[in-house]
């Protein structure tokens, strides 16, 4: 015992840098542990939303009205946007397609990529896209949501317009925007009413 303890006293820092290189593993197998959790709860998050988008390929991809009309309304609003963008893919050009959809088919489909960029942020739609989308998504909030969103998502497209000379993105009044839009908006909910304004017009989605 004796023996060690004048081993210690002079190699003590050779104890030192054990402890050190110990703690350094230590660090190292947490982080990787910590990596390989979120590697995996990513790729669950992945094979997931691809089921989901699976679904609902699978279940709007041949509408009819009477699969409209009995529809709960959960997933109709993204059902109606998958649909057309795969017509859309098939065209040579999508923005001079887009423009020759039915105005109730603008609507839902702009409608559906706001509310889908909405969850993160509002403005992340408008940074995403441009005309000839956006401006349906406006119309899409007062024809279809409510008028304090149309208010607010109207203020936010002036911001970002390409064609508005007087626009700017102000990046202080865009997280304003963002959390008043979010603050008033349930996303759930306008889903539903996209869903009801669809069913209201099946004519013009068949």
């Amino acid at each position: 015992m004796q023996g060690f303890i004048d081993y210690f006293r002079q190699y003590w820092y050779l104890f030192l840098v054990l402890i050190v290189l110990l703690f350094a593993t230590l660090i190292m197998f947490k982080k990787a542990a910590e990596a390989l959790a979120r590697t995996k709860a990513e790729k669950e998050k992945l094979i997931k939303k691809l089921e989901h988008m699976k679904m609902i390929r699978e279940t709007y991809s041949d509408l009819t009205k009477e699969k409209i009309l009995e529809d709960s309304g959960e997933y109709l609003l993204e059902g109606i946007a998958d649909n057309i963008q795969v017509r859309l893919e098939k065209t040579e050009n999508m923005n001079e397609a887009f423009e020759e959809l039915k105005k109730e088919e603008k609507l839902a489909y702009a409608l559906h990529y706001f509310l889908d960029e909405a969850k993160v942020a509002p403005s992340e739609f408008f940074k995403a896209f441009a005309r000839p989308l956006t401006p349906y998504a406006v119309e899409a909030c007062k024809e279809i949501v409510d008028k304090k969103t149309h208010r607010l998502i109207t203020e936010m497209f002036d911001s970002y317009d390409e064609e508005n000379e007087s626009s700017s993105v102000i990046p202080e009044k865009i997280e304003e925007l963002d959390e008043k839009i979010k603050d008033n908006l349930d996303v759930e909910k306008a889903k539903i009413k996209a869903a009801d304004f669809i069913k209201k017009n099946v004519e013009k989605f068949i």
